[in-house]
């Protein structure tokens, strides 16, 4: 049954749905405009496990093209397109490296990468007159706070990641696909 395309499709629709919704909700409850990004990019872990990368990248592509679309918060739909949407998908790849400290480094530098694309596209292609307001007032020490507080709150996402990746294959996976198990 898990192998069939029909269940391939109606698997990932269902998730991509889900996806949506929880990045519309991100538009709906002001305060997590960064936390719905990032929990929509979590549902891809699923996809990637059952049926691969390709397919992985495939909803994470039809979602950020939707929740560019759709969401009226811009803000969010950058989020997932351009950090939280590809991230689970790179991160079994940067696992594979064997030292820790290069690993952390890489996956810093890939952070701090689209952080700067996405604050570049807020401040000057998209021209949030929010963020202008904000930006004029910050000074170095604050941007160098956001940036620390950023970063750590990226590894936490990053150690979450693997946790609920264990938890989806030890516990959910088998309960899920029981026939696969057995």
């Amino acid at each position: 049954m898990r192998n069939r395309p029909s269940f391939r499709v109606a698997f990932c629709g269902v998730l991509a749905a889900l996806m949506i919704v929880i990045m519309l909700l991100g538009t709906m409850i002001p305060a997590t405009e960064y936390l719905c990004p990032a929990v929509a990019g979590v549902l891809i872990i699923p996809v990637v496990w059952e049926f691969g990368g390709k397919t992985g990248a495939l909803l994470y592509l039809a979602v950020a093209l939707l929740s560019l679309i759709l969401s009226p918060n811009k803000e969010a739909a950058l989020f997932f397109a351009l950090l939280f949407g590809w991230y689970p998908l790179a991160r079994p790849k940067l696992q594979h490296l064997r030292r820790k400290p290069l690993r952390v480094v890489l996956k810093l530098v890939l952070f701090n990468a689209a952080l700067a694309v996405i604050i570049a596209l807020l401040l000057f292609v998209l021209v949030s007159p929010d963020w202008q307001a904000d930006a004029a007032n910050w000074t170095g020490l604050v941007v160098a706070g956001m940036l620390v507080l950023g970063n750590v709150a990226f590894l936490i996402y990053d150690v979450l990641l693997a946790r609920i990746s264990d938890l989806y294959v030890y516990r959910l996976r088998p309960k899920l696909f029981p026939r696969h198990f057995s």
